[in-house]
């Protein structure tokens, strides 16, 4: 048995990043979701004990996925059991949590973000164990409102809240935010400033190649990146 399980929620390549439209073509944005995830499941999959869960129907994602170890789970339908529709994004986090939990009863769980190619190991390690000290846990996102990160160490059924202002929506459901100094863990990039940020601070080799293709400045790896 895994100590805990790690749920990553990925759109189809087609609609992914929409926000980089402006300055990235389609074909480029989805080599760029595919990097950025790539590097995101590396430091995932190093954490000691940590097994993950990719959530997607692209076909792509899903092969990239199993090449790096992760398990694959495809998206279920947006609508709860009276037919009722709801929101995809947390529909699928819920439902694959009760899948992994199905199998792995009681295992500690991480709805993660796709999009976190600076992330460092250490950083969810870190995360990881302090959550285990509060049960319900939350990691903010670097724009103070979001959730990079929704840690559940508890034995109730995991309720994610993502979409606009998610951090806050956490916080009030219960989860604790948790303090540690992981600009990797916090820095998931859907703008062009995002890009900008994570570049900075050194992103993954996946990311690095992506961007170096298209001529981005190129980002620094640190050499301790894994």
């Amino acid at each position: 048995m895994t100590a805990a399980h790690a749920l990553i929620p990925v759109k189809a390549l087609g609609l992914a990043k929409s926000r980089l439209a402006h300055v990235l073509d389609p074909g480029t944005r989805a080599t760029l979701v595919l990097a950025m995830l790539d590097d995101t499941l590396h430091a995932a999959l190093a954490v000691e004990g940590l097994a993950v869960t990719v959530i997607t129907t692209d076909a792509d994602v899903a092969a990239l996925a199993v090449g790096a170890g992760a398990h694959t789970l495809a998206d279920p339908p947006a609508v709860d059991t009276a037919g009722t529709a709801v929101d995809p994004l947390n529909a699928a986090l819920a439902a694959a949590a009760r899948r992994v939990r199905s199998r792995e009863p009681g295992v500690d769980l991480v709805a993660l973000h796709a999009d976190l190619p600076a992330l460092r190991p250490a950083e969810l390690s870190a995360a990881l164990t302090a959550a285990r000290e509060v049960g319900r846990a939350v990691v903010v996102d670097h724009t103070g409102t979001g959730t990079s990160a929704l840690l559940h160490c508890t034995a109730e059924p995991l309720h994610p809240l993502f979409g606009p202002d998610s951090a806050h929506r956490h916080v009030r459901a219960g989860a604790r935010p948790l303090a540690g100094d992981w600009p990797g863990l916090r820095l998931d990039v859907d703008t062009v400033a995002d890009l900008e940020a994570a570049t900075a601070h050194g992103v993954g080799p996946a990311t690095a190649a992506a961007l170096g293709r298209i001529g981005w400045p190129m980002p620094v790896r640190h050499p301790d990146f894994r």
